[in-house]
């Protein structure tokens, strides 16, 4: 479990969704209360199996030479919400969380994907708000910070962050040349069906 998590961050690191020091990502082991999450203070493109912190839900460290993530209470906050929920990843996706912060609406291609009003990052107050809306939702948008997903493992968690980017991306580009044509709600409704098979 461990390797997967330093791969994705790797993985989220060459892409361009997490900084060195910005980003986390955490699993569920053995589905229950404990998981692996990524330390703070470590540059995530040379993450290490050993750089990794285990810890319970309850927010006490089990084992690990590192802090955990100070987004730790979120990562938390899910898995006790969900539990379907076996992978947490969060980033710092730049389209993304620059059109937010511009006010611009990402909602013209991704409609049902929650833009959460601003929370001081790392704190209590931030894991409670997104523990309360993150039931039925692979993630969220955090305003002026990021996105949080949640997934039933980590490539799921990880796919949504890239199609929520992805049009983000799109969105940003349509607005340079004009602005976005706005897809149906039928269409849209289709093309979850399609998509669900």
């Amino acid at each position: 479990m461990g390797a997967k998590l330093v791969w994705c961050m790797k993985a989220l690191h060459a892409r361009g969704l997490i900084t060195g020091s910005g980003g986390n990502a955490s699993v569920r082991l053995g589905g229950g209360d404990e998981i692996l999450i990524t330390p703070s203070g470590v540059y995530k493109a040379e993450l290490e199996e050993s750089d990794l912190v285990r810890m319970g839900l309850d927010g006490k460290v089990l084992d690990g030479r590192w802090k955990p993530s100070s987004e730790w209470r979120m990562h938390t906050e899910i898995y006790r919400k969900r539990g379907d929920v076996n992978a947490v990843i969060h980033v710092h996706s730049p389209y993304t969380t620059g059109l937010t912060i511009a006010g611009r609406n990402i909602g013209l291609i991704l409609p049902e994907i929650e833009v959460l009003e601003y929370v001081c990052p790392g704190t209590e107050d931030l894991g409670r708000l997104v523990g309360s809306r993150i039931a039925g939702k692979r993630a969220l948008i955090l305003q002026n910070h990021g996105v949080v997903s949640a997934g039933r493992d980590l490539l799921e968690a990880m796919t949504a962050i890239e199609v929520l980017e992805e049009g983000a991306i799109t969105t940003f580009v349509a607005s340079l040349m004009g602005g976005a044509k706005v897809i149906p709600k039928e269409e849209v409704e289709l093309i979850k069906r399609v998509y669900k098979r």
